[in-house]
């Protein structure tokens, strides 16, 4: 068996990077590669480490708070936990630049002989990201040993013009699971029962974290419109994260509480989206969003941001609107798309099995990249104790 260390910048809860590894997790053969999770920060959903426990892995958090020196945080618990934790591959998962390339070079110094770097998003092009690209560049050519990227545009976002230039990264698509995302007309009316919420009423929905690349805050300014010409809608949203209480407030001062329901974090993300009429997916930036796969999973129609990348698999269910729209024109495109859902929405999980999202394919070769990478470095994979980390500590890196 080969065990790779899954590293995160983030706090895991149930965001888009956690949601594509426990994909391909729960479709891998886990007597040849097993997965264990890092986090400098916490993991604020059990369900996620008791699945994650259940299938063999284990999840170590440093605990520290998010928000405060996240790079220095970052840059510390890596090194202290991979000085006591010896790996054979390390996969450094982030949004953040800086986090692959500092990510790659403690992994490189703590001699883990595989060293993956993966762009799962964009960003904001401004100074700060032209100035962290530049000085990227040098790590990022000299410490990782693979490139992967959800998609084209993450990997050009991230990664230094010779890499893309010479092809050396592979895009790893974010497959999902099409035995659960699926068109299910009794689990829509059943889940609306459940949610109080009438068989005609328009129902929007998103499911993210609550965080600044999402943009919750121009999301509900999206909903107020849509409310102001259809007052029965509700606005689903599924997750949690740091910005949560002040769109909350938001929510409060525009007089929506009645129309807007914060779910938290959920397990049946199948059903709500099997509820929903439309997804609607304003973020500042994205790679390929795995909602966004599971919604078109659910015939559901996606509406989402010009900057977020033209690679969701379904053409027909997905519309790009720029955020320099006003709200009203986002609302009257959402509105247009809810009454062509209702009569037209279909099942649709052939056409993604056949654009190449269904997980099973997608996770046997995301297992085989694994032991590929394995072998060719001398690495044995007939030996559950390959990569076996060494227990943890009992003050830091220790199991969440």
């Amino acid at each position: 068996m080969i065990r790779v260390l899954e590293v995160f910048r983030e706090p895991m809860a149930n965001g888009g990077q956690e949601s594509f590894l426990m994909n391909m997790y729960r479709n891998m053969d886990r007597k040849k590669v097993q997965l264990d999770f890092l986090t400098p920060f916490n993991c604020d959903n059990p369900d996620l480490k008791a699945e994650i426990e259940s299938m063999g892995g284990q999840v170590f958090t440093y605990d520290h708070p998010f928000g405060e020196n996240n790079n220095k945080v970052f840059r510390e618990s890596v090194q202290d936990f991979l000085s006591r934790h010896p790996y054979p591959i390390v996969h450094i998962h982030s949004g953040s630049t800086y986090a692959l390339m500092e990510g790659a070079k403690l992994a490189a110094e703590a001699e883990v002989p595989i060293r993956v770097v993966h762009s799962h998003c964009g960003g904001f092009k401004n100074l700060k990201y032209h100035v962290i690209k530049t000085l990227s560049i040098p790590y990022l050519l000299k410490y990782p040993t693979d490139y992967l990227a959800c998609s084209d545009l993450a990997a050009e976002w991230k990664f230094p013009k010779s890499v893309i230039q010479d092809q050396r990264y592979t895009v790893i698509r974010n497959a999902v699971d099409t035995d659960r995302f699926r068109l299910d007309p009794a689990l829509r009316k059943k889940t609306r029962e459940l949610l109080g919420i009438p068989e005609n009423t328009p129902v929007l929905g998103h499911v993210g974290r609550f965080s600044l690349q999402k943009n919750h805050s121009f999301l509900i300014d999206i909903f107020a419109a849509v409310h102001r010409k259809s007052p029965e809608a509700i606005l689903l949203l599924a997750g949690a994260g740091e910005l949560e209480p002040e769109i909350r407030d938001k929510v409060k001062t525009l007089g929506l509480e009645d129309s807007v329901m914060f779910l938290g974090l959920r397990k049946d993300i199948p059903a709500l989206m099997n509820a929903m009429d439309v997804f609607v997916l304003p973020s500042f930036f994205e790679g390929l969003p795995v909602v966004g796969v599971e919604a078109q999973a659910t015939g559901l129609p996606v509406i989402t941001s010009t900057a977020v990348a033209r690679e969701l698999p379904l053409k027909e269910l997905t519309q790009y609107i720029p955020l320099e729209s006003s709200p009203e024109i986002w609302a009257n495109a959402i509105l247009k798309t809810v009454d062509e859902s209702r009569l037209h929405r279909r099942n649709t999980t052939q056409e993604i099995a056949e654009a190449g999202y269904e997980i099973k394919a997608a996770a046997r070769a995301f297992e085989q990249f694994y032991l590929d990478r394995a072998a060719e470095a001398g690495i044995r994979s007939d030996n559950s104790e390959a990569g076996q980390p060494s227990s943890a500590s009992d003050e830091k890196g220790t199991e969440a």
